[in-house]
C-alpha cells in the first residue's frame, strides 16, 4: 500500500470514529462511549480536513508561506512630504508613530527606544530614579533643544510627561541618520556618536 493509500484508509477510520461509527464492524459506537464526546469528534473531523489536504498536495504538508524579510529602516526612503511637525508638543511615541506611518510597508519600524537611547547617549535626555523607577528627563542640553516637561492627570493620578516641541522634532527628524548608524535601531551594541546640526531633510 503506497503513503497515499495509506493516508486515504487512515482518513476513512478518522471519519466513521467521527461520526460515531466502528471503523472496522461499521457499527454504531455507544452514546457514552469516549468517541461520541462532541470535543473528540470534533478533532477527529478536524484531524479528517487535514489529511484530505495532505492526500490532494501528493502526500506531503504544503510548506509554510515564507515571510517577507523587511528591510532595515532607511531614513533616506522615507516619504518625507507626508509627515508634519506639531506645532503643540508631543511624546515621543507620537513622533516615531509619525514616521513609521510615512515608510514603506516592507521597512522595519522605528522603534520608540531607538530614539530615546539615542538622546540619552548624545546628553540631552538623562535616565533618573525616582519612587523606585526608572524614567528618562531632559537634561539642561534637552530643555534647550525644545525638550520640555509637563505635569499631567492620569488614570493613576499626577504624573510627569516628556514632550517635544517642534523644534525638538526637527532636531530628532535632521539627525536620524545617526540614530541608524549608531545602531540605536537593531540589538546589538551602541556606539556614542555626535549629533549633527547639519539637516538631510529640509521641510
Amino acid at each position: 500500500m503506497d503513503n497515499i493509500a495509506l493516508l486515504a484508509h487512515a482518513k476513512d477510520y478518522i471519519d466513521d470514529m467521527a461520526k460515531g461509527i466502528h471503523p472496522l464492524t461499521k457499527a454504531e459506537i455507544p452514546e457514552n462511549d469516549t468517541l461520541n464526546n462532541v470535543r473528540i469528534s470534533r478533532c477527529l473531523f478536524y484531524v479528517s480536513e487535514v489529511l484530505e489536504e495532505v492526500i490532494a498536495n501528493g502526500g506531503v504538508t504544503a510548506p509554510a508561506p515564507k515571510r517577507e524579510k523587511k528591510a532595515e529602516f532607511a531614513p533616506e526612503e522615507i516619504d518625507w512630504s507626508t509627515f508634519t511637525y506639531s506645532e503643540t508638543p508631543v511624546g515621543i511615541s507620537q513622533i516615531a508613530k509619525q514616521i513609521n506611518d510615512c515608510k514603506p510597508e516592507n521597512m522595519k519600524h522605528l522603534k520608540v527606544t531607538a530614539l530615546t537611547d539615542w538622546l540619552v547617549d548624545i546628553g540631552m535626555l538623562d535616565v533618573i530614579t525616582a519612587n523606585d523607577r526608572k524614567r528618562k528627563e531632559p537634561t539642561q542640553n534637552g530643555l534647550a533643544t525644545g525638550i520640555i516637561l509637563e505635569e499631567r492627570s492620569g488614570m493613576y493620578g499626577p504624573y510627569t510627561a516628556v514632550l517635544y516641541n517642534e523644534s525638538a522634532q526637527h532636531f530628532i527628524i535632521d539627525n536620524l541618520p545617526a540614530v541608524i548608524a549608531g545602531g540605536f535601531n537593531q540589538k546589538r551594541s551602541k556606539k556614542k556618536l555626535p549629533c549633527t546640526k547639519s539637516s538631510f531633510f529640509h521641510g
